[in-house]
């Protein structure tokens, strides 16, 4: 895909900015710029999300869409610990699932509508040695229908945008649709769908007549992706695991919808020490749960105290400094710095808006957190982070 002299220049420029290298074409007769430039942005972009592909200088990346949808090498690898055997990638796209897979041992059957792209992706699993992997280009469900042989996983990323190129999030809207695929699950089959972190847990059980195990993927408290795994064990009420990648132990916390609604957790006053709960957790909607031993400042906000410190808590642990209202005179009093984190819940005032209004700097060792009381009274606490 590259000539040597192409791959020289992007390894010379990987670290300028890309509009100045465009400026100065006319200085490169030979070379295609423009698709160079457009190599060292995807380079730069990805050199976080996807460090194996960006270190071989082989690799050819392709257009923006593909980049855009593609998981982490983090997050793929997480989904390859969950299957194993014959697995067939419905929606190939840039193909880092499907390289995760045969990694992992699996045999993969690739497809991808594409056939631009399925020859990029082809070309990538040769030069990063990816394993068993075949490549079609053709209609995913179509190609699956005619398939004699069955599989042990049948994995799907479907396009969020639709035929305009808005963005979608119901099964439904995606391309191709999910539940056309349910079929298809049988004792030997499953199937792993990923989707946006906007989709709402409950009706996607819903729609998929239930699932087996929900895993809501994250990377340092931001939700990246949702995981449905559909099988002939499908149940209502699975059990849905946080998964938080940047920890040693990834699974933190579990737990199922039945257990959230028996849960009941008693509210309190700030006490000495507060809890935010992990995004993982809040989308889980395990805002009783995930309290356990703890109490809640308020039923609709979703921060916890306690007397004494709990170490074992799924999520940020922190020390009560102060406790006061959201006033010039009593922030300036307690914060002499004027720096700190800020976190609202449910609190009429976004943090930005707190952050502009009284003019204070971003980070710091201390937080401010703004919420309404069990007397639906705004409060504003000063605290710091327990490591």
């Amino acid at each position: 895909m590259l000539r040597d002299n192409e791959i020289q220049f992007i390894q010379e420029n990987l670290h300028r900015d890309p509009v100045a290298i465009a400026l100065e074409a006319a200085k490169y007769p030979d070379l295609d710029i423009p698709d160079l430039v457009s190599q060292i942005k995807a380079r730069q972009k990805l050199k976080d999300k996807m460090p194996v592909w960006v270190a071989n200088e082989r690799v050819f990346f392709p257009p923006s869409l593909a980049l855009e949808q593609s998981s982490s090498e983090e997050t793929a690898h997480f989904k390859a610990s969950l299957v194993k055997g014959k697995i067939a990638d419905l929606t190939g796209g840039m193909g880092l699932d499907s390289y995760a897979f045969a990694k992992a041992g699996c045999e993969v059957e690739y497809i991808e509508r594409q056939e631009d792209l399925t020859k990029i992706t082809a070309f990538n699993h040769a030069q990063l040695k990816a394993g068993n992997i075949h490549h079609h280009t053709c209609d995913s469900l179509k190609w699956l229908a005619e398939q004699g042989k069955s599989f042990d996983f049948i994995y799907v990323d479907p396009a969020r945008r639709d035929g305009t190129g808005n963005k979608v999030v119901l099964l439904q809207d995606c391309e191709p649709n999910a539940l056309n695929i349910i079929p298809f699950v049988n004792k030997k089959t499953s199937l792993l769908i990923k989707t946006s972190p906007l989709l709402d847990l409950d009706q996607a059980i819903r729609e998929l007549g239930g699932v087996e195990k929900i895993y809501i993927v994250c990377v340092k408290n931001e939700v990246k992706e949702l995981l449905f795994m559909k099988t002939a064990q499908s149940i209502a009420d699975p059990f849905i695991d946080v998964i938080e990648l940047s920890f040693p132990n990834s699974l933190l916390f579990s737990g199922r919808k039945t257990t959230e609604s028996e849960t009941e957790i008693a509210t309190s006053p700030i006490l000495n020490y507060l809890y935010e709960p992990h995004a993982g957790v809040l989308k889980g909607g395990f805002f009783k749960s995930a309290g356990k031993g703890l109490l809640k400042i308020a039923a609709n906000t979703h921060l916890y105290t306690s007397e004494s410190l709990h170490t074992n808590f799924a999520g940020r642990a922190f020390k009560i400094l102060e406790v006061g209202s959201l006033e010039k005179k009593w922030i300036r009093s307690v914060l002499p710095g004027l720096q700190a984190n800020i976190s609202t819940r449910n609190f009429p005032i976004k943090a930005d808006e707190i952050r502009k209004k009284f003019q204070l700097k971003d980070g710091g060792e201390f937080t401010l957190f703004a919420f309404r009381d069990q007397a639906n009274k705004n409060k504003v606490v000063l605290a710091k982070k327990i490591s």
